[in-house]
């Protein structure tokens, strides 16, 4: 079950229909859950949040999979931001998912800072090169160009989680079967950030993941080359360095790829299918596209992802009792900042309802903040209009269906064609 199918108790209290009216009229229930399933849908109810109760206390524990008491959803941008950047009273909880994947030992995006964290992402910006990047750019556009040779592309599958698993197995270093790399990094992600109810299947399948995968983490250590972020990690580990320990190197490791794939195939049909909507901007993205310019592409690309992005929302968990503003937190309080809803915050963003390509980068949340910044960022800037300008060149481009997550959240098929 979807977190925004349980965001309905918030809109129940929010407008003015009793918890009692929905449990008895399965209709209705269905309707609001029907409506909150789009992106439009979640703008919609964020908006009225944000002016009738921006501040939503909620009983109920909305995020199954990690402890909390309470929840309380904050849809205004300056709450968002005052929850990511006050880290210490509002910490990550994905520490006891994490360990269960890596088989004991954290990963930075599970813990809070200190001298572990301090240590890994020191580590990790240690191997990475400044000019790594243009080598898994020229494998991105070569790819896409062949992926597109036909009239239509299964999108997840031929392209957009293809392409970044090419990278793991090319940058990061890890070899493993490609379309088993990305059914098992899609489920590990499920299960950290999406499994919000726990689900025991979800678990069963991450646990049977995280085997393989970093059984496939050990068996290329030994040959990993110089230009491999695991080969580098090898033979910093032989000098010394202790965040690359044989546990530290299967943590951090397994970390950037379970990050890599998911979020990028996600994003990809997300902007592309926000894009479909809406035919004038759609048009001025080709025209960027046909003339081979990736920076204005990306412009559109983040535009259409405020509009409907990967995580609608993050969590944090209150540490201790604190305020945000006036508004008492009790510790142990699962907060829930609004990325989605700060993105179309009137009093952050000009005209937040508008789609206005190239707005300034501040504007947009779109994979955390901060100290939990996600590590691939740069990567993410650079690789999505990389694969997806190719796409967005083709005259006439079309959906034959929606994206299509099989019951999951991650869209494993997205049909398109052109012409």
């Amino acid at each position: 079950m979807s977190w925004f199918s349980r965001f309905q108790a918030a809109i129940d209290g929010v407008a003015g229909i009793g918890g009692g009216v929905i449990a008895a009229q399965g209709g209705l229930k269905s309707r609001i859950a029907a409506v909150l399933a789009s992106p439009a849908g979640q703008r919609d109810a964020m908006a009225v949040l944000r002016f009738a109760k921006p501040r939503l206390h909620l009983k109920q524990d909305l995020i199954k999979s990690y402890d909390g008491n309470g929840t309380l959803l904050l849809t205004h941008a300056a709450d968002f931001h005052a929850v990511i950047e006050r880290q210490a009273e509002f910490e990550v909880v994905y520490g006891p998912r994490m360990r269960l994947l890596t088989g004991g030992r954290d990963f930075f995006l599970g813990m809070q800072d200190g001298t572990a964290y301090r240590r890994d992402t020191d580590a990790m910006r240690s191997i990475v090169k400044a000019d790594d990047l243009k080598p898994v750019m020229a494998m991105a556009r070569s790819e896409a160009a062949a992926a597109l040779a036909g009239a239509e592309v299964d999108l997840p599958p031929m392209l957009s989680a293809r392409i970044p698993a090419l990278m793991v197995q090319q940058y990061f270093g890890v070899q493993m079967e490609t379309d088993q790399l990305i059914a098992d990094a899609t489920v590990m992600f499920h299960f950290l950030f999406a499994d919000l109810q726990a689900d025991p299947k979800v678990m069963a399948a991450a646990m049977a993941a995280k085997d393989r995968v970093n059984a496939a983490i050990d068996a290329s250590a030994p040959t990993a080359g110089p230009d491999t972020l695991l080969g580098r990690a090898v033979a910093s580990g032989k000098a010394g360095t202790a965040a690359f320990d044989a546990d530290g190197i299967r943590a951090n490791i397994i970390g950037i790829v379970i990050g890599a794939i998911p979020t990028l195939s996600k994003a990809s049909c997300l902007a592309v299918e926000e894009l479909l909507r809406r035919p004038a901007e759609l048009a001025k993205a080709q025209a960027l596209a046909a003339a081979g310019d990736e920076a204005g592409v990306a412009d559109y690309l983040w535009e259409a992802l405020r509009f409907s992005p990967v995580n609608p929302i993050l969590y944090r968990r209150a540490a201790q009792a604190t305020h945000i503003g006036d508004t008492e937190v009790a510790a142990g309080t699962m907060v829930l900042p609004a990325n989605l809803s700060a993105m179309f915050d009137e009093a952050a963003v000009p005209t937040p309802n508008r789609f206005i390509a190239g707005r300034p980068w501040n504007v947009y949340a779109l994979w955390g903040e901060g100290l939990h910044l996600c590590w691939g960022d740069r990567i993410n800037k650079a690789i999505l209009p990389a694969m997806l300008t190719p796409l967005l060149a083709k005259p006439g481009l079309k959906q034959f269906a929606k994206p299509d997550g099989e019951g999951t959240p991650f869209p494993r098929h997205y049909r398109l064609g052109w012409g």
